[in-house]
């Protein structure tokens, strides 16, 4: 049996389990919404549009604080891991800022920039640039000593070491850290959404648990899964698009 049949087994008899409980009343149905009673409201929330307008909502914040990450953590990754003196400046700096917590950065992005779009596009980003970043960091430095001194003595320059070598070198690191952010992002922009949006997944969310609208507030939970699930198999297969010879070792 493949590994993919295993965990496709697994996930259906997690549904059923699911829908026996609130069938058979171990569970109440105000607590935990069967999954055909979700099903049927995400269908009633797609044909009025609603869920549509949340998602485009959530999504663009996401894609925009997301976009900003991976370009300044890429570059900056990249300047700490190739230049010892950079890495001696930045690295505090970096150390200083990652423990705390995006959503303690809120109220201040709020302060600065509004509770419009740029508040939570800057929370997003700043959750998501520290796994992008340090990935990065950790790709270039991981490029063996040998292969750039075989590239130094075939006449490399500079910028074609960083394009033609490092770069390549550190892209799966990089890429992992583009999964692991965009994980981030999901959680990030869903408490920002709850504190300050009239739109969005997050907003619906908060707005189906005031209002006891237990499968609507299911129905975003299970949006937000599929989000992810989906987010997280295109990057894996941007991945093995851009590294063909990255390959994962199977467990034993």
């Amino acid at each position: 049996m493949s590994s993919k049949i295993r965990g496709l087994l697994s996930i259906i008899g997690l549904l059923v389990v699911w829908e026996a409980a609130v069938r058979f009343h171990f569970v109440e149905a105000f607590a935990l919404t069967s999954p055909t009673m979700i099903v049927q409201d995400m269908a009633h929330l797609i044909a009025t549009g609603e869920l549509q307008r949340h998602i485009a909502a959530s999504m663009t914040r996401i894609l925009a604080g997301y976009s900003v990450a991976l370009v300044a953590g890429v570059f900056v990754g990249v300047l700490m891991g190739w230049f010892k003196l950079l890495d001696d400046f930045i690295d505090p700096i970096v150390e200083v800022f990652r423990p705390v917590s995006p959503l303690a950065i809120l109220p201040l992005a709020i302060l600065w920039l509004g509770i419009g779009q740029a508040s939570k596009v800057f929370v997003v980003a700043y959750g998501c640039v520290f796994p992008i970043m340090l990935n990065t960091y950790a790709g270039v430095r991981s490029v063996p000593r040998s292969t750039i001194e075989a590239a130094r003595i075939m006449g490399a320059r500079p910028d074609e070491m960083l394009r033609k070598v490092v770069l390549p070198h550190s892209l799966p690191l990089i890429m992992t850290g583009a999964r692991i952010s965009f994980a981030v992002s999901l959680i990030v922009i869903i408490a920002a959404e709850m504190v300050a949006a009239d739109t969005g997944l997050g907003y619906m969310i908060l707005t189906a648990q005031q209002t006891f609208h237990t499968s609507d507030l299911f129905a975003g939970i299970v949006t937000i899964a599929i989000i992810g699930f989906v987010g997280d198999r295109l990057l894996r297969l941007l991945r093995a698009r851009l590294c063909p010879w990255y390959v994962e070792s199977e467990q034993r």
